[in-house]
């Protein structure tokens, strides 16, 4: 089967004709003394003493350059070029690396805590990506490459201690990235090698038993700068938050960056990690939890598996590299590669909700599970930058190609396990015996292929001093084959897209600037009608506006959105259908919201990281009227607010002293897609102290400070979650 069919070949043509033509025009304009001094002040190269090689602001990775405390001012994540946040007509937030350890977070989903709209079932040892924002599940994103794309049971995780930052790019992002819903993206930006000299050593101890030991070294490699590298390593252990088992962790991520030149660099690196504990989450059925039930209320500490049968073995490695020329004073191409492997061995004991057979309702159904998932994601992206003035206009353009394979195989069997009872737990040992018993459901074996392509184009137009304009279009084609080996079948499926984005943001005074934008998604849906015919892809379309503050002398910004996405094409029950098994694609989803979010420092011993979000999330046409409801993710609350003060002394008998203090709320949500339950509103307190002194730094950071118990969310009334208690670390760490 042929990519691109005639149309599709006229459509590309035309484009890179386009592009090329854009490409000599730019070329000639360039070649004036005035564009080459403007791209050479903007890239601010200086000669040191002593013959070294020059300093140069690298497009695309000088974006971690610009981070002051808390705050970000450049990114590449939100345009694929090295831009200033403010002339990019999305919402943007960017979480530091000092955000990240002035609020002791120990995930992604943590980090991501007090950013607008951020609503999570809380700390799971399966996924980093329990998540949603402005109501569709965020695609993620490492280093600007997509993270593998499973289920969350076998998601691919990133350890705290090697994130430099994470970015959030709301609302559609497929002009530039390619499939997804239209939520937003998040980025997350490790640790690279560096010329500046690193020598860190890390402890912490915590909350059940939690050791861990993290070493971050970097530095020259040769006496001339050229060859730089980064070692960060993680080791930990502990037990689990419920149960007996144990949770450990050994993460290594190295990387080598060569530099012969001041407009050459090529980075290769590599990260393995490898899990061994248990599943953390407790499906707990609603009564006992946001119900009442007879019996009292279900214990924040039960453990719902089975201490004999409970296995969470993942490992997952990765090798890549990202490469960038210079060729001039215009031209500037990137090339960036990863490959990646996960394979995890889970055993484990779930709950499936109140047993129907015991009137007392004291008893959980349980289900045990053996699950084998497995899969291989390679990922390739090119693109070429031109920097140029047509006139008085100057235009940063980008022209990319992307490929990716993903290979995927999903082993699962499934078998009635011996209940348990929920206020007096008396755990019957689990076997694999079971699995051949006459409740056994399965096995099943599904191995999926995901090829995807894209060709994109943009444009950044500064129009004038204040006014840029950014234009955009990628045209996506993607293959899946799904081959189902227990059932003998193999369904294959192929779509097409495109995908634009045309914004505009206005550089006012006094640090001001508007923007507002429009931008479209897709995400492909596998699946056929009753009548064969292979669904076509979701599509999302969003309108945007905002406005950033980034008020004159001060480390502070402050953005404001109003948005509103619509998604079509979405699956509801087939109404020529009354069992419900099939589905038609007459569904559509909508969300509008507002967001404010405020980080930096109010005062230079001050600084703040507040958020708010207003979300109305719904199915705004659906076959079942069940549906025509509230909530499409979950959880999902209306509101959710936020605010964090850290109070450092800089000078006097207290200097380096330090001491915080936050309050995140969320409002009351759907428990359930039907509407049939209502999770409570909550609100939990986190505080932290640290002490900088010479090379030391010590701090304690505890979340939930008052051990609130409270519920984060509900699937159904068979399926709600605790979040976490009270946690405390306490971090030591030497610098050298």
């Amino acid at each position: 089967m042929e990519w691109f069919d005639g149309k599709e070949r006229r459509a590309i043509a035309v484009a890179a004709s386009a592009a090329l033509w854009a490409g000599v025009q730019g070329y000639a304009h360039a070649q004036s003394a005035q564009g080459q001094d403007e791209h050479a002040a903007s890239t601010s190269t200086s000669v040191q003493a002593g013959g070294a090689l020059p300093t140069v602001r690298v497009q695309g990775s000088s974006a971690q350059d610009s981070v002051r405390g808390f705050v970000a001012r450049r990114t590449s994540t939100g345009t694929k070029t090295d831009t200033p946040l403010d002339e990019i007509p999305q919402t943007v937030n960017v979480v530091t690396s000092a955000q990240i350890e002035s609020q002791g977070a120990l995930s992604v989903n943590e980090a991501l805590r007090y950013v607008p709209g951020f609503s999570s079932y809380g700390a799971s040892t399966r996924s980093d990506w329990y998540t949603a924002l402005r109501g569709f599940s965020p695609n993620p994103y490492i280093d600007g490459l997509a993270a593998p794309n499973t289920l969350n049971l076998a998601a691919w995780r990133v350890d705290p201690y090697q994130i430099e930052s994470v970015t959030v790019l709301r609302g559609p992002t497929s002009v530039l990235y390619g499939q997804g819903d239209p939520g937003a993206l998040v980025d997350i930006r490790t640790k690279q090698p560096t010329a500046e000299p690193i020598h860190e050593i890390e402890v912490q101890v915590g909350n059940d038993a939690r050791k861990e030991i993290g070493l971050d070294l970097g530095g020259k490699l040769t006496k001339d700068g050229a060859l730089t590298y980064r070692f960060v390593g993680v080791g930990r252990d502990g037990n689990m938050t419920t149960g007996p088992q144990a949770d450990q962790r050994l993460m290594l991520a190295p990387s080598v960056q060569w530099r012969p030149d001041a407009d050459t660099s090529l980075t290769v690196s590599a990260t393995y990690l490898h899990d061994s504990t248990d599943v953390s989450d407790n499906f707990l059925p609603a009564a006992g939890t946001i119900l009442t039930n007879p019996n009292g209320q279900i214990s924040r500490d039960l453990y719902t598996g089975d201490p004999s049968f409970a296995r969470y073995d993942k490992r997952q490695w990765s090798i890549g590299y990202a490469f960038e020329k210079r060729l001039d004073a215009v031209w500037t191409l990137r090339q960036t590669a990863r490959y990646a492997h996960l394979s995890l061995n889970n055993e484990g004991t779930y709950g499936g909700g109140l047993d129907p057979t015991d009137p007392t309702q004291a008893t959980l159904t349980r289900y045990a599970g053996l699950f084998q998932p497995n899969y291989t994601r390679f990922d390739w992206e090119n693109n070429a930058q031109a920097y140029f003035h047509t006139g008085s206009i100057a235009h940063t353009v980008l022209f990319g190609f992307s490929y990716s394979r993903q290979l995927s195989t999903d082993s699962e069997q499934v078998a009635l396990a011996p209940s348990l009872n929920l206020y007096h737990p008396v755990y019957t040992p689990v076997t694999t015996a079971i699995f051949s018993g006459p409740t056994s459901f399965g096995p099943t074996d599904v191995r999926t292929t995901l090829d995807s392509i894209g060709i994109y184009a943009q444009d950044q137009i500064k129009l004038t001093p204040r006014v840029v304009a950014t234009i955009g279009g990628r045209e996506d084609i993607s293959r899946t084959r799904t081959q189902n080996v227990v059932a003998g079948t193999v369904q294959s499926q192929r779509n097409t897209a495109f995908s634009g984005r045309v914004g505009f943001v206005y550089l006012g005074d006094y640090g001001l600037s508007p923007y507002v934008s429009y931008a479209t998604s897709f995400n492909p849906v596998i699946g056929v009608t009753a009548g064969g015919t292979p669904f076509a892809p979701t599509r999302g379309k969003q309108i945007e506006a905002g406005l950033r503050w980034k008020p004159t002398a001060k480390n502070l910004m402050l953005t404001a959105a109003i948005y509103q996405i619509d998604q079509t094409n979405v699956l509801t029950p087939d109404p020529n259908d009354p069992s419900h098994v099939n589905s038609v694609q007459t569904g559509r989803v909508r969300s509008r919201g507002i967001e404010l979010s405020a980080v930096g420092n109010v005062t230079r011993d001050l600084t703040v990281a507040a958020a708010y979000a207003y979300q109305d999330v719904k199915n705004v046409e659906a076959n079942d009227a069940s549906l025509d409801k509230w909530p499409v993710a979950i959880p999902l609350p209306r509101e959710t607010a936020s605010v964090w003060g850290d109070w450092t002394w800089h000078t006097g008998p207290l200097a380096g002293l330090g001491l915080g203090a936050g309050v995140r709320y969320t409002s009351a949500a759907a428990g359930g897609f039907d509407n049939s339950l209502q999770v409570p509103a909550y609100a939990l307190i986190d505080a932290a102290i640290h002490y900088d002194v010479r090379n030391w730094r010590f701090a304690v950071n505890a979340t939930n400070l008052f051990d609130r118990r409270y519920v984060t969310g509900c699937q159904s009334d068979a399926a709600c979650f605790y979040g976490n208690g009270r946690t405390v670390v306490a971090t030591a760490r030497y610098d050298w």
